[in-house]
């Protein structure tokens, strides 16, 4: 470690353009990275964020929550059998727009009982439960950068129904769309209003507990994870893009190792004055490591750290999300990918004959 050190700090200015190029490539991993983590919030996170760990569904829904159904019966019978709380959800997508405006914005229902588990935390505002407005209304906060605030009155534009914004919360998405979270009986004044022949059903009841033994005829039990894979969409985007992600921490590791066997290559002599001299070839591998470990862990560092700092100036709009333990395996593999491709000038190294060096022998 200490000869290494010795070596990067005699040519500074050829390790740190080292260092710069490794800082660019791994920023714009860790930057794709944080994009796979916000597209896939931007898809999941009402669901994700929820406390619950599995979903009751009807058993032909094929684990997509908006298209299944299940009767009233069927979620008394489920409530029944559940030794722990149960709380049931809605989900609709539609377009509401602010009173006064003509623009149709996107949003996607949530519709929960206002004092059950599923109730959203709020960032600004008061809760569905502590609101005394009739049509209470919750929404994400991607919202107040299209100009709502609490107080406002937004109308459904397919009904015309009117809700009261009560409160905003945090990360609240589902299949793109921002969630507008309201009680499951504005809800399903929603739902008459849009189709006077309406019969009440529920989407989906979530489970507090993954444990739960349910056994109604006609539904089935889903865990979080595997109800989130079924959103359209969601499963073939983050494998196509955590591909490309992984891909470039692979390019960028093989890039480090060539710069440094370029310049091994460029040390040859030295190398052999060493071995003639009695240096051990594990010396010089600890050597040849330690310059790539220290590399390959610096610019990896300062990349994290831009990355990071640049996350907190981000606009809510920006599908951008940093998942602390995503940055840390993506680092840690860049490191070791890196240290495994110094083996390569460990073995370039290890084939100097140290008579051919001195004697000048081509």
């Amino acid at each position: 470690m200490k000869l290494a050190w010795k070596e990067l700090t005699h040519s500074w200015k050829k390790y740190t353009l080292i260092t710069l190029i490794v800082v660019l490539m791994m920023f714009m991993v860790l930057f794709l990275s944080g994009l796979v983590d916000g597209l896939g919030r931007a898809v999941s996170s009402g669901i994700d964020n929820m406390p619950a760990q599995s979903f009751v569904l009807k058993d032909d829904a094929e684990g997509l929550i908006t298209v299944s159904s299940i009767t009233k019966d069927q979620a008394n019978a489920v409530s029944a059998q559940a030794q722990h709380e149960t709380a049931t959800i809605d989900i609709s997508r539609m377009y509401v727009s602010k009173s006064g405006s003509d623009e149709k914005i996107d949003v996607t229902y949530f519709a929960i009982d206002p004092a059950g588990t599923l109730a959203p935390g709020v960032l600004e505002g008061s809760s569905l439960a502590d609101s005394d407005s009739q049509n209470a209304i919750i929404l994400d906060d991607d919202f107040m950068a299209k100009g709502i605030s609490v107080g406002d009155v937004i109308r459904d534009s397919s009904t015309s129904l009117e809700f009261t914004v009560v409160g905003f919360t945090k990360d609240a998405m589902y299949s793109h769309i921002s969630i507008g979270y309201i009680s499951t009986e504005t809800y399903a004044n929603l739902m008459h209003e849009l189709n006077p022949n309406y019969h009440e059903s529920i989407h989906a009841i979530a489970l507090s507990d993954s444990t739960e033994a349910i056994s109604v005829d006609g539904l089935t039990v889903m865990s979080k994870a595997d109800v989130i894979n079924k959103i359209p969409g969601y499963a073939s985007e983050q494998m196509t893009i955590k591909m490309v992600d992984w891909m470039l921490v692979v390019i960028t590791a093989v890039i480090l190792a060539i710069f440094f066997f370029v310049i091994n290559l460029q040390k040859e002599k030295e190398f052999g004055v060493m071995k003639a001299i009695g240096v051990s070839m594990g010396r010089l591998s600890r050597f040849v490591i330690a310059e790539v470990g220290i590399i390959a862990t610096s610019g990896a560092c300062v990349a994290g750290i831009l990355v990071w700092g640049m996350a907190q100036g981000l606009p809510a709009t920006m599908p951008f999300y940093l998942k602390t333990q995503n940055v840390l395996v993506i680092l840690i593999a860049f490191i070791l990918i890196s240290l495994a491709g110094s083996l390569i000038s460990i073995i370039k190294v290890g084939r100097i004959d140290p008579a051919e060096i001195i004697g000048g022998d081509n």
